[in-house]
């Protein structure tokens, strides 16, 4: 069964439930109006009666002419009309079809007490029909052979049924109903449909995407849920047509940077073995391509998993307090020589920096990147130099400048992409800067690069303070 039927048919249910409740509450309700207009025109009907009765009372007429006269008035009331002594006994019945046989009313069980204008209730027929009555206590009787006895006059009308109720009613009602129902069910359609449709096209999407079309985007319409749903599967598209594109990109990198180690471990490994490395010295040198290429590639490969474990959350960062100075000037002595070596002038200017919370192994990481970077892209003569400085009680920031060529504007925002290379710029595996955003990440902090064509390249790493993290 569809959704669409399904709303249908719950609405449909809805309705008719509430229908029904709403017969079965007018039905009481009309029952209880219909008994008290019943009791009122019996107390209507009872005066001319009784005035009648105690007519015949006065001039003392017979047994007979009392049932007679009794019978007539019941003919043409239509009510039914009974005396009974104070316990409820029937003495003389009379009705309007004369079938009436009963024997007993029920009555309180003192009887009615004396005084009392009225009485009024109900006594079931033998037939087992219900009968609404009233009961007046008469203070004479027309014979002296029933004085004693009769003291009690009864009139009482059937009670009509809940069916009985609705006969009159039952054609506006159903039409009422009916129209009611048919509105309703136009309205459950409309409803089901503003429901129904955008799930179908966020389904009708989900089966393009899983057939490899990922470029999927549904309409955001309908209620709000629907909305919501809606917009949450546009982003989860755009997020899983991202994830493609950069799987595909990694594929075409990954392929690419590997190419070329392979290519020159198959080249010289041919060369040993067809004898073209003929001599000691050419076969020589031919091993140490072979190993020299099999540590880059070896070295890529662990980056390349050291950065998905990263982006996986499989690796945990240490939480211990770091003085960011003494990071900074024991990597300066690392890369102090090497600049020496290069014709490089290594500079530094870093004040009292606040203590940070981190992983000091993954910080150096962060740090000798940058600094084997711009080194590699620094001519002879040029310059390098690191910076640090408090820029609140909350941050602080480390600068690490270049004097090499500098990186095309439109490039800019890609160099933190893993395998990207600005290209006739910068060279490499193309890991080391994703690998090190991922790290600056992990500790709350920011990285960006600042550069322009043929004046260098400055990268800028931001870390939150001990006292923006005073639970640490």
């Amino acid at each position: 069964m569809t959704l669409r039927l399904r709303l249908i048919l719950s609405h449909t249910f809805i309705v008719l439930l509430c229908l029904g409740t709403i017969v079965v509450v007018v039905s009481v309700i009309l029952q209880g109006y219909r008994d008290r207009f019943v009791t009122a025109r019996l107390d209507d009907m009872t005066i001319p009666i009784y005035v009648h009765f105690r007519s015949l009372a006065q001039r003392e007429a017979s047994w007979n002419e009392v049932v007679t006269s009794l019978q007539e008035q019941a003919q043409n009331t239509g009510v039914s009309i009974l005396l009974t002594d104070n316990q409820g006994n029937v003495l003389m019945q009379a009705s309007p079809e004369g079938t009436l046989k009963q024997r007993t009313i029920e009555l309180p069980p003192e009887g009615v007490p004396e005084g009392i204008e009225s009485y009024r209730g109900t006594y079931k027929a033998p037939d087992g029909q219900t009968f609404i009555f009233t009961a007046y206590p008469l203070s004479k009787t027309p014979s002296q052979q029933t004085q004693s006895r009769m003291q009690i006059l009864v009139l009482s009308v059937p009670r009509s049924g809940a069916l009985a109720l609705w006969g009159d009613l039952v054609r506006p009602f159903l039409w009422a109903g009916l129209t009611a129902l048919a509105v309703s069910i136009v309205i459950a359609i409309l409803l089901a449909r503003s429901v129904y449709h955008p799930v179908q096209r966020v389904t009708e999407a989900a089966e393009k995407m899983a057939q490899g079309q990922y470029d999927q985007e549904v309409p955001v319409a309908g209620p709000q849920e629907t909305k919501g749903l809606a917009r949450s599967f546009n982003q989860m598209a755009k997020q899983v047509e991202l994830t493609q594109q950069r799987l595909r990109y990694f594929l075409a990198d990954a392929s690419h940077q590997l190419r070329t180690p392979l290519t020159s471990i198959r080249g010289f490994a041919q060369a040993i073995l067809d004898g073209t490395a003929s001599d000691e010295d050419t076969r020589l040198r031919a091993a140490q391509v072979i190993e020299d290429e099999s540590k880059r590639m070896i070295h890529q490969v662990d980056e390349l998993l050291e950065l998905s474990r990263m982006q996986s959350g499989q690796i945990q960062m240490a939480r211990e307090s770091i003085d960011l100075k003494d990071l900074l000037e024991h990597c300066q002595e690392i890369f102090s020589l090497r600049a020496e070596e290069a014709g490089i002038i290594f500079k530094t200017e870093i004040e009292p920096l606040m203590p940070v919370v981190g992983d000091i192994d993954r910080l150096e990481q962060v740090f000798s990147n940058l600094l084997d970077n711009a080194l590699k892209h620094s001519p002879a003569g040029g310059e390098v130099s690191i910076t640090g400085r408090n820029t609140s009680t909350d941050n602080v920031e480390i600068s690490v400048t270049d004097s090499g060529p500098g990186i095309p504007p439109e490039q800019l925002p890609h160099v933190f992409e893993r395998f990207y290379q600005a290209t006739g710029a910068r060279t490499g595996t193309g890991l080391g800067l994703a690998i090190a955003r991922e790290i600056v990440q992990a500790h709350g902090g920011q990285i960006d690069a600042k550069s322009s064509p043929g004046e260098g390249t400055q990268f800028i790493v931001r870390l939150p303070t001990i006292a923006s993290n005073p639970s640490s």
